[in-house]
């Protein structure tokens, strides 16, 4: 089976695109984040698939770094690991700073809105830009955003924000299963997220997509998809 994680502000139907275009014969199951912490979170995916077979486990964002603690931790069978514009968390400063930042926005959004937080999203980077390139896609973003509840928004942020926890960096040596990390080339800071993974992961191949930024699967839906049934079928 292949377990498929989203990003933040994204949902199941996310991955239908990436699901159809690369043909695997493995079901493929597509939860939705649930607002809670990284590790509660990781242990909810473990109680799912503990009696399952070896899984294919793919993140985005969020979703990629859910994938990766959880691969870590090393009580869930994963047979691929696939992580899209992730990473490890904040350290340092950079974590506090961004602890304060989540908080002020899962505040915001409590009090504005979903609607507020389609428009404030599509405007932060590595997002911006995105309705000059990809405007229909990022239509779909958009209208996807506003149609999520704003409190279940702010608890993602807080509980599973990108500085919720403390970094796991050091742990990922732990990660046994082969790796695919993708990055698209134009979302600079992501790109030196994915070489870092690559410099860590013992059994990983890097792939950075050509025109592309952050949202890279839908961006380049087919060429990503290349690249995860590739993935996919070398085991």
């Amino acid at each position: 089976m292949v377990i498929a994680l989203p990003g933040f502000s994204q949902g199941p139907e996310s991955w239908a695109e990436l699901a159809r275009l690369t043909g695997s014969s493995r079901p493929w199951s597509c939860p939705e984040l649930p607002a809670t912490t990284l590790p509660a979170a990781a242990a909810e995916l473990e109680a799912l698939c503990h009696e399952g077979p070896p899984l294919d486990l793919i993140g985005y964002s969020q979703g990629g770094r859910l994938a990766l603690y959880a691969a870590a931790r090393g009580v869930l069978k994963v047979r691929t690991l696939t992580v899209i514009s992730a990473q490890a968390g904040f350290e340092g400063r950079a974590r506090s700073q961004r602890l304060r930042a989540d908080e002020e926005l899962a505040s915001k959004i409590e009090l504005e809105g979903s609607e507020w937080f389609a428009e404030h999203w599509a405007q932060r980077q590595p997002f911006a830009g995105l309705r000059e390139r990809r405007p229909e896609l990022a239509g779909q973003l958009e209208a996807a955003r506003r149609r999520h509840d704003p409190a279940h928004l702010a608890a993602l942020l807080r509980g599973m924000g990108a500085a919720a926890e403390p970094p796991f960096w050091s742990r990922l040596d732990a990660i046994e299963a082969p790796t695919l990390v993708i990055a698209g080339a134009e979302d600079e800071r992501y790109v030196a997220y994915a070489r870092r993974l690559a410099q860590i992961l013992s059994h990983c191949s890097l792939e950075i997509v050509p025109d592309a930024s952050h949202v890279v699967h839908l961006e380049q839906p087919h060429r990503v998809a290349r690249l995860v049934a590739r993935h996919l079928h070398s085991r």
